[in-house]
């Protein structure tokens, strides 16, 4: 019987050609690798935020868009008071922004706690996506909320993320 099993598809975002036109960006820009605190943000340090947040989104699910479908939450109730109504939208926000998932990649990237390589992961992130969609400027963000994508595109992004940091960022202090 023939082997019907397929190899798994390349990753769009470690080609030859997304990859040089990702790392020009990365070099176009003096400030490309600093981070909110003013500080050059290692490559290796970057990859390990994406590869963090892979996990995150690998472990919670990953959905395109966040849409609250809770049939639990209750309409308005006018009659409740001022501490009663700051209490039920502290618990809203808090399970809004909890791990549980499933995640769009924007929460997922905010579950791992660090601002600074965040920063700069948007930035690599960005310069993929732009890269392979032959645009001047993309939002990694925007791009994996569209209605196409899937979670395999997005994980492709978060590994040659983590790989292009890596292999093209800065080196520790």
């Amino acid at each position: 019987m023939p082997d019907t099993e397929t190899a798994p598809a390349a990753n769009p975002f470690t080609t030859d050609a997304v990859t040089r036109a990702a790392t020009e960006t990365t070099g176009r820009r003096p400030d490309f690798w600093i981070g909110y605190s003013g500080e050059t943000i290692s490559g290796q340090e970057v990859a390990d935020f994406l590869n963090a947040t892979r996990t995150v989104l690998e472990k919670t699910g990953w959905t395109r868009s966040y849409t609250d479908s809770d049939p639990d939450l209750p309409e308005p109730d006018e009659s409740m008071t001022l501490k009663a109504m700051i209490l039920t939208l502290w618990r809203y926000a808090r399970q809004a922004l909890s791990q549980q998932g499933p995640l769009t990649l924007n929460f997922g990237m905010h579950q791992v706690d660090n601002s600074d390589a965040h920063r700069v992961a948007d930035r690599v992130l960005d310069s993929l996506v732009a890269a392979h969609t032959g645009t001047p400027t993309a939002q990694a963000t925007a791009w994996a909320g569209r209605t196409t994508r899937t979670w395999d595109e997005v994980r492709n992004l978060l590994t040659a993320g983590a790989d292009l940091a890596r292999a093209h960022g800065p080196a520790g202090a």
